[in-house]
């Protein structure tokens, strides 16, 4: 059997015999397939004899269980993306409406305490107050180290 034309393309013979899987062995196989994955022509061909055969039907349609796959899991992926919408919009409404009916019985601030405002416009002498009285105790406490560093200078070793 003949596989290549003059021209280099295959033959009508070697592409039938590649579609019945006639008397051709894995080498010659091999080789029609390797010229079949860069030629273009003859991949059209073969495809032409393939579409003239009869397809492989199978035993049981898996069409109706994968239809009913994909329903249910898109009915979940739908189900828990507006179920999470949903819940979102309910706490924010919640938060919204439910705020405003908030009363209180007492005032939040014993009236004895000044408002913040008061508090605000002397914070800067309160700040300075505050971080030099931590300074004086950080020096007293190395001022409390000092004589002891200078019993034990080189004099005192001799």
């Amino acid at each position: 059997m003949e596989r290549f034309r003059a021209d280099g393309h295959l033959t009508d013979e070697a592409l039938t015999a590649l579609v019945r899987d006639d008397g051709l062995d894995q080498l010659c196989r091999l080789e029609l397939a390797e010229h079949l994955s860069f030629c273009d022509a003859c991949l059209q061909r073969y495809t032409d004899l393939l579409c003239g055969t009869e397809l492989l039907t199978p035993e049981r349609s898996c069409q109706e269980t994968l239809w009913a796959r994909v329903r249910a899991r898109t009915l979940r992926l739908v189900t828990s993306r507006y179920a999470t919408a949903a819940a979102a919009v309910a706490l924010a409404l919640t938060v919204l409406w439910g705020g405003q009916r908030i009363q209180f019985s007492r005032p939040i601030l014993p009236e004895g305490r000044p408002r913040l405002a008061e508090r605000l416009q002397d914070w800067p002498e309160r700040w300075n107050d505050a971080l030099s009285g931590t300074l004086s105790g950080v020096t007293d406490f190395f001022d409390g180290l000092r004589p002891e560093i200078i019993t034990s200078g080189p004099e005192d070793r001799k």
